[in-house]
């Protein structure tokens, strides 16, 4: 039984890295735009399928996921411009755009549905002879996930604390208005919002079809609420609480599988998010609310 739940808390940090990534990107959108983007999904499925065309096609798996990631980047970029923000200008209050955006996530999941004509594909690629730690059976593909989502976490870190970009983003995101008056160019910040969380969400999409080794047109739609339960649960804006809360659901879920009950392993996840919101109700979003204001 010792071993077993050594290898489920193995598991749970690996599956953590990959939700980490996720609900990074997330919650630096959320926090800045403070607008809920249900859309968020279709982007890393489609990401998803660029790097597989890719490798498909005999290009290096680590060429394919800087590609997903530039492609989730443009993606979220060209929406968050030309869809998100027209509607913005004309009055869409918070719900109103989250709707936009769940409509907009069923168009690009039931496109990629009829491009894909239903079909879940395989996804092997950097496939290699299991680890052997102890009581814990892991592939060198599962430690590199690992490394990726630490390596992601540590950079985006170092980008929002030290540099001037960073500090803008930080700015905004606290005080539209207020950064607006001090000289800080609200628009662009925006754009690098839009740029850097799509990267982090193409990013998430690539690494979670490496993981699950399939894709199918729904993939990033079932990956979904765990992303956004780990955002919302570290609260908006906050990479370093994304990360830790991506790292309690993934053990709790995987402790859940490893006893026996794989069935519920998700809902685990999710209980420890509604015990977290009974306790700190205004821990979603760190406060936003119906009135907030929308940055786009």
């Amino acid at each position: 039984m010792f071993d077993t739940l050594i290898s489920a808390v193995a598991f749970g940090v690996v599956l953590a890295s990959v939700v980490a990534i996720g609900s990074m990107g997330f919650t630096i959108q959320f926090g800045l735009t403070n607008m809920l983007n249900l859309s968020y999904g279709g982007v890393m499925t489609a990401a998803a399928f660029v790097a597989y065309i890719l490798v498909s096609h005999h290009v290096s798996a680590w060429l394919g996921l800087v590609v997903g990631g530039l492609f989730g980047a443009v993606m979220t970029l060209a929406m968050g411009v030309y869809v998100f923000r027209p509607y913005a200008r004309r009055g869409a209050k918070l719900f109103e755009l989250m709707m936009v955006t769940l409509g907009l996530g069923l168009v690009i999941d039931y496109g990629l549905q009829a491009l894909s004509r239903n079909n879940i594909y395989q996804f092997t690629v950097l496939q290699s002879a299991p680890i052997h730690l102890g009581p814990v059976v892991i592939t060198p593909t599962q430690v590199i996930l690992a490394a990726i989502g630490l390596a992601v976490f540590i950079g985006l870190e170092l980008l929002l604390r030290l540099s001037r970009v960073g500090k803008a983003l930080r700015a905004t995101a606290a005080e539209p208005s207020l950064a607006r008056s001090c000289g800080i160019r609200t628009g662009r910040v925006v754009t690098v919002t839009w740029l850097l969380s799509g990267f982090l969400c193409g990013l998430a999409g690539v690494v979670y079809a490496i993981d699950s080794q399939s894709i199918g047109y729904s993939s990033g739609q079932t990956f979904l609420p765990l992303v956004i339960a780990a955002a919302l649960l570290g609260g908006a804006g906050s990479p370093s609480g994304a990360v830790l809360a991506a790292l309690a659901m993934g053990i709790v879920t995987q402790l859940v599988s490893a006893l026996g009950q794989p069935a519920y392993s998700q809902v685990a996840g999710f209980a420890v998010l509604v015990i977290v919101l009974l306790a700190r109700p205004g821990a979603v979003g760190g406060g936003h609310n119906a009135e907030a204001q929308v940055t786009v």
